[in-house]
């Protein structure tokens, strides 16, 4: 099952909801899920916003060893992943403090529950 997580930069929304997301096939046992995340004017190579892991490890969320590395959607990933989730109808915390940031994982979170519990029924 590949899942991703797409955004505008791929440096804020996206990459924190792969953390999540990839916590919870992770807590679930899952196997065989692929999790990534990219964006549509993505800051290729960039690691998340530190306000972004700042607010997964405030939120609970246990972060990645490796940096996340930005990465350009492109149409190809339609076809390639089973759910291709497109983020940018929530809020963008860029340039905003860290509350809104905080605000934002709590809402990938919800968001991240309820679709890995869909699609697990599916399995």
């Amino acid at each position: 099952m590949k899942v991703l997580f797409v955004c505008l930069g791929n440096i804020c929304r996206s990459p924190m909801a792969e953390v999540i997301f990839q916590n919870l096939v992770t807590k679930g046992g899952r196997k065989g899920f692929v999790v990534k995340s990219a964006g549509t004017h993505a800051n290729v190579g960039s690691d998340m916003m530190d306000r972004a892991r700042i607010a997964l490890a405030e939120c609970g969320e246990k972060l990645p060893k490796k940096p996340h590395q930005g990465m350009q959607f492109t149409h190809e990933m339609n076809t390639e992943y089973d759910h291709v989730i497109d983020l940018r109808n929530f809020r963008d915390p860029w340039g905003y403090g860290m509350e809104i940031y905080i605000d934002v994982c709590k809402e990938l979170q919800q968001y991240c529950i309820k679709l890995y519990d869909e699609i697990c029924k599916t399995l």
